[in-house]
């Protein structure tokens, strides 16, 4: 008894002293993760607000581009039009070249000669007039055609000093969105990296949590780590050891336990369940010498079932590593043993 005594006092400071390392070590971990957390999402709403004023910017750039593309459809018209102008202009002018030539030229008479080749007063009047009247005209009609053109000229130039100036603002937003783009690219490559980080940080500790309970399971298994010990307690006075397990698992006679009684839940009378992908087993305490396995804590519970110092349920599994937390019909277990067949979890019991 005196030696078990002391072997449950060593496993108990192997305990604290392994949780005083590893908690440090775990508070350090959760304030990281918490801090990466918090920066990714401060990172995934940076994208988000980088996306839309990419959207917008890619928006405003279509909008711009259907602008010069209108523009250069009456720009063309214009050119068109001043073309035609010109034309007019030219053949206007080369018009009353030829009506000027005509009336200072004709036959080899003057102009001179045309006034006083008149017959009468009333002639000489109407062939003055006439010649006033089409320079007149011509005059008149060159004059308009050079305003036609000046006109058309300007519009052109208005049109082109709009092109350029929706072009030079097409520049300006591809710039703007080459480096929006290339902040996203950042930013989605930071974001990536903290996930990756996150994520490690996860299976790190999930990793700790699980090595932490298997120490535990391996340090508080006197029996295994020292079979001479437990041997000699036990072939020294079997009933004795008998007895010290019933003072501390309670009620062994078979009785008084609130059975499990919901659907898919193992208890004495539905002995095979299966559950979360496994087959779930029960096996007996009372069929173990000295009541089984050396578990800190280990106690009967009201339903019972044998569970933990912090009432998990004790469990035997061949497919996952002592210490592993198992999650099964009748709650959360931790495995402390082997020997089962794969595929199926045993469930420690006083049934």
């Amino acid at each position: 008894m005196k030696v078990r005594l002391k072997q449950w006092i060593q496993a108990g400071i192997t305990c604290l002293c392994v949780l005083a390392l590893l908690c440090p070590i775990t508070i350090v971990h959760a304030d990281e993760l918490d801090s990466m957390e918090s920066q990714s999402s401060d990172l995934r709403n940076e994208l988000d607000n980088i996306n839309g004023e990419l959207l917008e910017i890619s928006n405003q750039i279509a909008e711009i581009e259907v602008k010069i593309e209108s523009l250069n459809g009456d720009i063309e018209k214009t050119q068109e039009q001043l073309l035609i102008a010109r034309e007019n202009e030219k053949r206007q002018y080369e018009d009353m070249e030829l009506r000027i030539q005509y009336i200072y030229e004709n036959n080899g008479e003057s102009l001179l000669g045309l006034i006083l080749s008149a017959q009468s007063l009333a002639d000489f009047v109407n062939k003055v007039d006439f010649v006033k009247t089409v320079n007149e005209y011509d005059r008149n009609m060159v004059n308009e055609l050079q305003a036609l053109r000046t006109n058309i000229e300007n519009e052109e130039k208005r049109l082109k000093e709009q092109q350029q100036t929706y072009i030079e603002m097409e520049k300006e937003l591809n710039k703007k969105k080459a480096e929006m783009t290339a902040k996203a690219e950042e930013t989605s490559t930071d974001l990536d990296v903290l996930s990756a980080r996150i994520q490690s940080l996860k299976n790190e500790k999930a990793a700790k949590a699980a090595e932490e309970a298997a120490r535990a399971a391996q340090m508080n298994q006197p029996s295994q780590n020292n079979p001479s010990a437990d041997t000699g307690n036990s072939g020294s006075d079997n009933s004795g050891s008998n007895n010290s397990g019933s003072d501390n698992l309670g009620d062994n006679t078979g009785g008084g336990y609130i059975y499990p009684s919901g659907p898919g839940q193992l208890n004495p009378f539905i002995g095979v369940v299966y559950f979360n992908g496994h087959r779930e087993t029960y096996y007996s305490q009372r069929v173990l010498p000295g009541y089984g396995l050396s578990i800190p804590g280990r106690h009967v519970a009201s339903d019972g079932t044998i569970r933990d110092s912090n009432g998990y349920l004790c469990l035997a599994s061949s497919d996952h590593p002592k210490g592993t937390v198992v999650e099964t019909s009748l709650g959360t277990g931790i495995v402390y043993d082997t020997g089962c067949a794969s595929g199926t979890i045993d469930i420690y019991t006083d049934w």
